[in-house]
């Protein structure tokens, strides 16, 4: 009994240096009882060294196609950022052209109200020129036009007179008495 004593007793110090040392159990405790009560039960769950490196090497994996993604998705929003850009460059464009054509419309018709006054001022001035010179002279030519009339109704009236003679004539033809 007194050997039963002694490990009861070695026991009990044992217990009370890890009571105020706060370790309960020792390290190869915890992996007997560990590995018999969570080996027996949950060791299916639990993964193998060869998972494990597994499992590394897809999170390493994956941590590489996540970086080729955000380099993908950044080029890609870099192009959107400058097509953005252009679109706002041709939105501009297309205002200041939209601009210059309203301002030569506003022209065109001003020039146009200018032009139909200046041709209609043009033909008055015309009309009025030809008008002038028409009544310039205008007895002159009355009086040349009526000479010329007198001379081509006398000479149209000789040549019916004499006009069987001098086509004879002309031909060679004798003339009777």
């Amino acid at each position: 009994m007194s050997i039963q004593l002694d490990l009861i007793g070695l026991e009990i110090s044992r217990v009370l240096s890890r009571i105020i040392t706060g370790k309960l159990l020792t390290e190869e405790q915890i992996q007997s009882i560990s590995t018999n009560t969570i080996g027996s039960y949950f060791s299916d769950w639990l993964p193998t060294p060869k998972e494990e490196a597994d499992a590394k090497r897809r999170v390493e994996l994956a941590r590489m196609h996540i970086s080729e993604a955000s380099g993908i998705i950044s080029g890609l929003q870099d192009e959107l950022n400058q097509q953005a850009q252009q679109l706002d460059q041709i939105i501009r464009e297309i205002e200041e052209k939209k601009k210059q054509a309203d301002h030569y419309d506003v022209l065109a018709k001003t020039n146009r109200q200018a032009f139909d006054a200046f041709k209609a001022e043009m033909e008055n001035t015309l009309r009025e020129q030809l008008i002038a010179q028409a009544e310039k002279g205008k007895r002159l030519r009355q009086g040349v036009s009526f000479v010329i009339w007198l001379v081509t109704l006398i000479l149209g009236a000789a040549l019916g007179a004499y006009f069987i003679p001098i086509i004879n004539y002309i031909r060679g033809v004798p003339t009777v008495g």
